[in-house]
């Protein structure tokens, strides 16, 4: 099933997307609700079609094309603007879930009921949009996010398969970022936590920044709190969100108790295969370090 998933997100890697939640079948705003909420959020748009219509179908999408949003491509030395798309309307397959993915929901109450709760799902992506700075990009994609929830009353959330993670509606438009531009990593981004096998060690790492062009964040240790760790690795990922990959191999991050932290580039603990940014954690490390 890992397959299923890691296939499912390798055929949209030249786009992202995150996939809208619903427990009854979606009924689609108006075509002028549409238009209307891109041109208040993101200005001038213009719809990708000869006759536009919300997408009715599975098989169907709809393109705006972002003319404040341009991307610049060097090689034909032009710019072109960036898009978004909606996908239409589909039974949600929960095959794209497997244990590993569903035991990392931190976020949700009382998990095995909320998650039957997700049966029809419709997909928000954007497009011609890799060219544009990381910031902008992104945060185009949270307020695209915002925008989707306010058109589908009933959309119980997001998932996220970039970052693997699950945000409830709540929980994304209450956005644990004081920053604005920050706002993307309510679901661009997630903590996982992992217990190794019969020992008090734990594995802490992210998913979700190498999808856009970041090391994701690991780190192997003991005798700390897994709360201030999680808080940690966020705090840590919005830094390179906001600065780039600027953390070079022995390089220092300041430790949670002010101490010193080496980091150094390694193969990923956990799956899926990736190349991390580890924080050797002092006396906390875990392993043979």
């Amino acid at each position: 099933m890992e397959n299923r998933t890691d296939s499912f997100v390798d055929h949209w890697h030249s786009v992202y997307f995150f996939m809208p939640l619903f427990e009854a079948p979606v009924t689609m705003p108006s075509l002028e609700e549409f238009r209307g909420a891109l041109t208040r959020t993101f200005g001038e748009v213009e719809l990708i079609a000869e006759n536009p219509k919300m997408p009715a179908q599975p098989g169907e999408l709809l393109g705006a094309a972002l003319w404040e949003h341009p991307a610049y491509y060097a090689k034909e030395e032009k710019s072109v603007p960036s898009q978004l798309v909606l996908y239409g309307a589909n039974k949600f397959d929960q095959e794209l879930w497997n244990e590993q993915i569903t035991a990392q929901f931190w976020d949700l109450p009382d998990k095995e009921e909320w998650l039957a709760r997700c049966r029809y799902s419709i997909m928000a992506s954007n497009m011609l949009a890799a060219n544009l700075p990381v910031m902008e990009r992104f945060q185009i994609m949270a307020e695209y996010a915002d925008l989707i929830l306010e058109l589908f009353p009933a959309c119980i959330g997001i998932y996220w398969p970039h970052s693997q993670r699950l945000t409830t509606r709540e929980d994304f438009l209450n956005t644990r970022w004081q920053s604005k531009e920050l706002h993307f990593l309510d679901g661009g981004v997630n903590v996982r936590f992992f217990n190794v096998n019969s020992s008090d060690e734990m594995v802490f790492d992210t998913l979700g920044l190498t999808p856009i062009g970041l090391p994701d964040l690991q780190c192997h240790c003991k005798d700390l709190d897994p709360n201030d760790m999680a808080g940690y690795l966020y705090n840590l990922a919005a830094y390179l969100y906001r600065s780039g990959d600027v953390i070079e191999d022995g390089n220092t991050v300041e430790g949670l108790t002010h101490e010193k932290w080496r980091c150094r580039r390694e193969d990923a603990l956990a799956g899926p295969a990736r190349m991390v940014l580890d924080i050797h954690a002092g006396k906390y490390a875990g392993g043979n370090r």
